[in-house]
């Protein structure tokens, strides 16, 4: 209630990004101090044992995570993982620096809890990304990364889908999973693997490189999680079943941001017509319909981390009763503050929601 109250007018008062950098640079500080550490977890932090889980081989103390777009350089993981998030996942991550697009790139729609971003996916890129992670030592909760094709990358579905291996090898020995993003409205040429042969083939090079890595490293199974945009069409929603039917991917995250602006948004129109994908409430219908349809479509069989709209424990709820395993937020903690994960894991066992059988071990 302080933050909402008091704290919130005050950082939306100035510029969004600005505030972000702020945020992110506060909880970088705290990752260097183990005192500040102590003191965010002790504030922050849930132990839940009924909303415990395993999946992919990894526990998770509840279902609630951070996603990617909020700490996209990897600075701040030791402060995050002690903010009552059960995972963190970082990134978007490409396989050299990117600068994303010009500024202004983030839009609040506070009468609709949403925001707009065409960020461009800014990175320090894999290698200084990979190196400050293999500084940071052990991890309490697991971390995934989520990984891009570089920006401004053109060229064949070859050459593509080669960038993103680059990216996994990089990354691999020092993260617990990945996010393959196909899916980001503000990067170009994304959209071309949305289509079967396309998909299948950077899927394939991908759990190949996964696995060749794995074998040469510490032998410990490293999901392939593919991030999908709720604005896929059918013939790519087809081709996502069939990869999952087929074992080439892991699991899904539903949903990125979306292209669509709702009926009755309240926000001024020269903020709805900014170029970007939408997140926040406005999106949380859109990503729950996509829970439901891969959830039945896959019939269970592919574990699913619910994002869209998540503000409280109702969300959450409807994203785990829809077929998700897991969820994330991301435009929720920017609305509700740091305590939102803890209320939401309490709120989660307080009604009686528990683990099913869809939570297993892949």
């Amino acid at each position: 209630m302080l933050y909402r109250a008091l704290l919130r007018p005050i950082l939306f008062s100035f510029d969004p990004e600005s505030v972000h950098h702020l945020a992110v640079g506060s909880l970088r500080l705290a990752s260097a101090l183990p005192p500040v550490r102590g003191l965010l977890g002790a504030a922050l932090d849930v132990r839940a044992p009924e909303l415990e889980q395993e999946i992919w081989g990894l526990r998770f103390p509840h279902p609630v995570g951070l996603a990617a777009g909020f700490d996209k350089n990897a600075v701040a993981v030791p402060a995050l993982m002690r903010m009552g998030f059960a995972f963190v996942e970082v990134g978007a991550v490409s396989s050299v620096p990117r600068p994303g697009n010009p500024r202004p790139r983030i839009f609040r729609l506070p009468g609709d809890r949403g925001l707009i971003n065409r960020m461009g996916l800014p990175n320090d890129g894999v290698e200084a990304i990979a190196a400050r992670l293999a500084r940071g030592g052990p991890r309490p909760r697991p971390l995934f990364a989520n990984i891009v094709k570089t920006a401004d990358l053109e060229g064949s579905i070859s050459d593509m889908a080669a960038d993103f291996v680059t990216t996994l090898e990089r990354i691999l020995p020092v993260v617990d999973g990945f996010t393959v993003n196909v899916s980001c409205p503000a990067s170009p040429n994304l959209k071309a693997f949305g289509r079967r042969e396309a998909m299948f083939e950077l899927l394939g090079r991908l759990r190949e490189a996964r696995d060749r890595g794995v074998a040469a490293g510490d032998g410990r199974f490293r999901p392939l999680i593919l991030k999908v945009s709720p604005d896929v069409d059918d013939e790519e929603s087809a081709a996502i079943v069939e990869a999952a039917g087929k074992g080439e991917l892991d699991g899904l995250v539903l949903t990125n941001t979306t292209t669509q602006r709702p009926a009755g948004l309240a926000a001024p129109a020269e903020v709805l017509g900014e170029r970007g994908g939408l997140s926040g409430a406005p999106l949380h219908a859109i990503a729950l319909a996509r829970v439901r349809e891969f959830a039945a479509a896959t019939e269970g069989r592919v574990p699913i981390i619910g994002v869209g709209g998540i503000s409280g424990v109702d969300q959450s709820l409807a994203m785990l009763e829809a077929g998700a395993s897991l969820v994330e937020v991301y435009t929720g903690f920017v609305y509700e503050g740091p305590s939102l994960p803890k209320r939401i894991a309490r709120g989660l066992r307080d009604r009686g929601w528990r683990p099913t059988e869809r939570s297993r071990t892949v």
